[in-house]
């Protein structure tokens, strides 16, 4: 008997979580994304020799299953403590965030650059098609996109998703988020362990990767802007974005900068989620959309979401 297949569309902290659990069960799994690497939010990028993090920033952990894996992730030298504040400890990637993903994705089959433009299903599989010429054909297809993308792949039959998954869907809502990272010819103000967060203008995060133990070349800062500040700020040319969060952020770069970029997250972080972990569907074929939207805010409820995600396709769809 020829193995079940699911396509995941999304290959950032849930999708890969989902894949792993259902490639261990004996499952078939194509994972599909459209960027150039794995990760999504999970995102590390260099400037000239520096490594910066520029979209989530460490993991916490409250839920036993993401304690093993992250405890698994330590031994293997992929994850270490960065600070603790309060009750919980911070944990970031040993060579950036992307890092994780990365390990979480070997042995699996990753399609990236892959932009999935249509899907379809005949009642018994799923056929799909990216915009690179690729097709793909699944039992069961798993979308971690952010909500708003998955609703508009699902457009030709969405109404038989029905009522209450179409409007859990369209009730999730995102708070955008403009990533500035800069580089320095020294040291930086930011304070130890190598963060800041201001309580008020237009920043929300400052961190320094090079304390943060994630680059060893030249200064590398990050610095997040608020959602609300990102809105405002969404059609200024980056110059003029870079200008202002610079300007902000003054007392904490304490070096001349000599090179920036502008990063701008559509879907930054999920203010609007839904209490259950995963949404399926069986008509007209089965589909499950999971992420952090449904396993809340976090890097850690991303990777529940699709393991239990995972787990709903293995017992209750199939």
């Amino acid at each position: 008997m020829d193995a079940r297949t699911c396509l995941i569309i999304g290959a950032g902290m849930s999708g890969l979580s989902a894949a792993r659990v259902l490639q261990h069960a004996g499952w078939s799994v194509v994972v599909a994304d459209k960027g150039r690497g794995v990760g999504g939010r999970m995102a590390t990028r260099r400037i000239g020799e520096s490594r910066v993090d520029h979209g989530a920033q460490f993991i916490t952990v409250r839920d036993p299953r993401f304690a093993v894996a992250v405890r698994q992730w330590e031994s293997a030298c992929v994850v270490r403590p960065w600070f603790t504040d309060g009750e919980h400890t911070r944990y970031c990637g040993t060579e950036g965030m992307a890092g994780i993903v990365k390990h979480m994705s070997s042995g699996i089959d990753v399609r990236t650059g892959v932009t999935i433009e249509n899907i379809e299903s005949d009642g018994t599989v799923w056929w799909a098609a990216g915009t690179n010429g690729e097709h793909f054909k699944a039992d069961v297809v798993l979308m971690t996109a952010p909500a708003e993308q998955a609703l508009a792949l699902c457009e030709p039959f969405r109404p038989l998703l029905g009522k209450k998954v179409v409007s859990a869907l369209q009730s999730i809502q995102y708070e955008p988020c403009y990533a500035l990272l800069v580089r320095c010819d020294g040291p930086s103000a930011v304070p130890p362990p190598g963060y800041a967060r201001p309580e008020d203008g237009p920043l929300s995060w400052i961190a320094d990767n090079n304390q943060k133990g994630v680059s060893a070349g030249q200064t590398a800062i990050t610095l997040h802007a608020r959602g609300q500040w990102t809105k405002e700020h969404w059609d200024d040319s980056f110059g003029q974005v870079a200008g202002l969060m610079l300007q902000a952020a003054e007392t904490f770069i304490g070096s001349r900068v000599v090179d920036w970029q502008v990063h701008r997250w559509r879907y930054s972080q999920p203010v609007r989620v839904q209490d259950s972990a995963y949404l399926c569907s069986v008509c007209p074929s089965p589909i499950v959309f999971a992420g952090d939207a449904f396993g809340g805010p976090r890097v850690e409820g991303a990777y529940v979401s699709g393991l239990e995600a995972a787990e709903a396709i293995l017992h209750e769809l199939t």
